[in-house]
């Protein structure tokens, strides 16, 4: 959900604003009045920390923004920092994955560049969120699944089980969101985004739900598809419903870890909101009735159910696309 509402103000138009960005570097600090004298485009200004001016120091290279005479340290300049580590992540990837792992790349670069200038500026646009995000799950997915893992009935079939999931998610999403009353202003964000206006709050968090549980549906589907691949051409002469059976002894287990990666990863993204549960003198039973509680809790669980739906049902695409040992022209089959 925060990476969407992120990649939403992306799209947003600028505010009108007088000031301007720059980067600059420090030279004398003084966090006790609040001051650091900073070069900025060959110039030397004086500017204001933020409150506190903790975790500046003389040399670093910091965002000023400049309005008229005043300038404001803002925050460090990560963005080196950042494409160092993206470009770590890329080698890792490509000389681990190799080919796939490249393809893996460019797929995902693609899928974002997808939401940000595609989804987002229709949904900004006052378009509706729901159906842009499936939309756009649907680009994501053709890239990512395509793409990355080629044509054929293994990935028409994975495709299919991650879209009918995502439709699913969205769908119970819908009831439960409405059914518990929700708004879409839990976060600051939403609120934010509420005085703006034009913008559908409820929509947004439903498709955030939806686009953040791509990458997991995504990877349980195509791995389903892969064992049942594999016992279809071990075994050309099963049955579809006998594929289906012996795959999900796998997909038992691949069900069980991943729906554990999955809550981990949204309760790890909500410590800090869960961190008032040891603050918060209400009680447990009503503090999670709040809607900021009861939406990350929906997220959780509607993002684990869709994994839940996605095992079976990649299992049981694959197994009557794949039976008969079928699929072998682009989906690299072992030779007979």
């Amino acid at each position: 959900m925060r990476l969407l509402l992120f990649l939403f103000l992306l799209g947003l138009p600028a505010l009108a604003q007088e000031g301007r960005y720059a980067l600059g570097r420090i030279l004398v600090l003084d966090p006790g009045a609040g001051l650091a004298q900073v070069r900025v485009e060959d110039r030397i200004l004086e500017a204001l920390l933020p409150v506190g001016g903790e975790g500046f120091g003389v040399g670093d290279r910091v965002v000023v923004y400049l309005e008229g005479e005043r300038a404001y340290v803002t925050e460090p300049d990560r963005m080196p920092w950042l494409a160092a580590l993206a470009l770590l992540f890329a080698l890792g990837a490509v000389g681990l994955g190799r080919g796939k792992g490249l393809r893996g790349l460019l797929g995902t670069l693609f899928g974002l560049l997808l939401l940000v200038y595609v989804v987002v500026p229709r949904i900004a646009a006052g378009g509706d969120p729901l159906l842009h995000a499936f939309l756009g799950s649907l680009g994501v997915l053709v890239l990512s699944v395509y793409f990355v893992h080629g044509l054929g009935r293994k990935t028409t079939a994975a495709l299919g089980a991650t879209l009918a999931a995502v439709l699913l998610v969205l769908l119970l999403g819908r009831f439960f969101a409405q059914a518990m009353g929700f708004t879409g202003l839990a976060s600051e964000e939403a609120l934010l985004l509420h005085q703006w206006g034009g913008v559908d709050l409820l929509g947004l968090y439903l498709a955030g739900l939806a686009v953040g549980a791509l990458g997991a549906l995504a990877d349980v589907t195509v791995t389903q598809a892969s064992v049942v691949q594999a016992l279809a051409h071990a075994d050309p002469q099963a049955s579809p419903w006998r594929l289906y059976r012996r795959a999900m002894e796998v997909g038992y287990d691949h069900l069980g870890s991943l729906v554990n990666t999955l809550v981990l990863a949204y309760a790890a993204g909500s410590l800090p909101l869960f961190l008032l549960l040891t603050r918060d003198p209400t009680p447990l039973r009503f503090l999670l009735n709040t809607e900021p509680f009861a939406a990350e809790l929906v997220g959780m669980l509607l993002g684990s159910l869709g994994l839940v739906l996605a095992v079976p049902l990649s299992t049981l695409f694959a197994a009557f696309l794949l039976a008969g040992g079928k699929g072998e022209g682009g989906d690299h089959a072992h030779p007979h």
